[in-house]
C-alpha cells in the first residue's frame, strides 16, 4: 500500500485537478491594496472611495500612464492624495508621463493645474479671494507700480479680442493688503520652453502645455507669486517639488527624495515607446542566445 502522499497524487491525476494559478496582480488591485494609506493622506480633504475612483478612471483614460513605473505611479498618486488634490484632466492636477533615458522607462509625475494652485492658495485661510486672468491684444490694460498700484483691465466685448499679449494675478489678503504680478507672454513662453513638458528636438510643447496652454500660463503667473503669498511652508515647498518623479511613498510625501525633472526627456510620439521596444526585443534575443534554445 502506498504512502498518504501517493494516493493523494492519484486521487489529484484522476479528478484532473491542478494547483489554481495565482492571478497577477494590476496596478488598479495595487492601488486598492493601498487603500488605507491613501485614506491617511487625504484626511479630511477628500473622500479616499471618490479619490480612488478618480484615479483610476484618470489611468484607464491615459494608455500612457499604464506603461509608467508602477513606484512612480503610486508616488504621484499619494501625493495627489495628501493635498487633497482630484487627479485628471477637469481636476486639480495632472498625472503625466513621460521617458527617462536614465531608467528607460515611463515616469508618472504629479503636476498641478491652475484650480490645483487656486484651491491651495483659498485652504491657506490667509487668502480671501485669489485669480489670474488673460489680457488679450484688444482688451484695454493698464498697470502701474508705485505707492499706489493700478491695474485696469477691461475686455473687448465687441469684436475679435485678439491674440493673447500677457497674464496677470491679484491675491487679496484677510486682514488687508494684497499682492499684484504681471507677466508677458514672452516671459509665459520661456517658462514653458524651459520646462520638461517642452520637446526641444521638435520645438512644441507637449502634455499640459499642448492641450490647456493658458490653464498654464496662469498657473505661471501664480507659482511666480507664490513666494510671496502668505502659504503654508508644507504647501510651498509641495509646489517646489512638483514636477519631479518620486519612487517611495512617505506620511509626508514632501521628504521623499526625487530625481531632478532635467533628467527626464519628454514622452511626446511613439520614439520612447519604439526605443523602449527595441531594447526589450534585444533582451530577448539576447535570452535565446544564452538559453542555448
Amino acid at each position: 500500500m502506498g504512502s498518504p502522499q501517493d494516493m493523494a497524487g492519484k486521487l489529484a491525476q484522476r479528478a484532473g485537478t491542478s494547483a489554481p494559478e495565482k492571478k497577477e496582480m494590476t496596478i488598479f488591485d495595487l492601488i486598492e491594496s493601498r487603500k488605507d494609506q491613501f485614506a491617511q493622506a487625504a484626511g479630511n480633504n477628500m473622500d479616499v472611495n471618490k479619490f480612488l475612483r478618480i484615479a483610476t478612471f484618470c489611468i484607464r483614460t491615459n494608455p500612457k500612464l499604464m506603461t509608467c513605473s508602477t513606484p512612480s505611479l503610486l508616488s504621484s498618486l499619494m501625493q495627489s492624495a495628501q493635498l487633497g488634490l482630484e487627479p485628471g484632466v477637469l481636476g486639480h492636477c495632472y498625472l503625466v508621463p513621460f521617458w527617462s533615458e536614465k531608467l528607460k522607462s515611463f515616469e508618472a509625475t504629479f503636476i498641478i493645474s491652475y484650480k490645483g494652485m487656486i484651491e491651495l492658495a483659498r485652504r491657506s485661510g490667509n487668502i480671501q479671494s485669489i485669480a489670474a486672468r488673460i489680457v488679450y491684444e484688444n482688451d484695454e490694460f493698464q498697470f502701474e507700480y508705485g505707492l499706489e498700484e493700478r491695474l485696469i483691465h477691461k475686455p473687448c466685448i465687441q469684436g475679435e479680442r485678439g491674440k493673447m499679449k500677457l497674464v496677470y494675478m491679484v491675491a487679496h489678503f484677510v486682514g488687508g493688503g494684497h499682492y499684484i504680478e504681471v507677466m508677458t507672454k514672452a516671459e509665459i513662453d520661456a517658462v514653458m520652453m524651459s520646462s520638461k513638458s517642452y520637446d526641444k528636438k521638435k520645438g512644441q510643447p507637449t502634455g499640459p502645455w499642448k492641450d490647456h496652454y493658458e490653464e498654464m500660463a496662469k498657473k505661471t503667473v501664480i507659482r511666480r507669486a507664490w513666494k510671496y503669498l502668505p502659504i503654508s511652508v508644507d504647501d510651498a515647498r509641495v509646489v517646489e517639488q512638483e514636477g519631479t518623479v518620486k519612487h517611495d511613498i512617505s506620511e509626508d510625501m514632501s521628504t521623499v527624495p526625487w530625481i531632478d525633472a532635467d533628467a527626464y526627456a519628454v514622452e511626446d510620439s511613439s520614439e520612447a515607446r519604439e526605443q523602449q521596444g527595441q531594447e526589450e526585443a534585444t533582451e530577448e534575443q539576447e535570452a535565446d542566445l544564452f538559453s542555448g534554445g
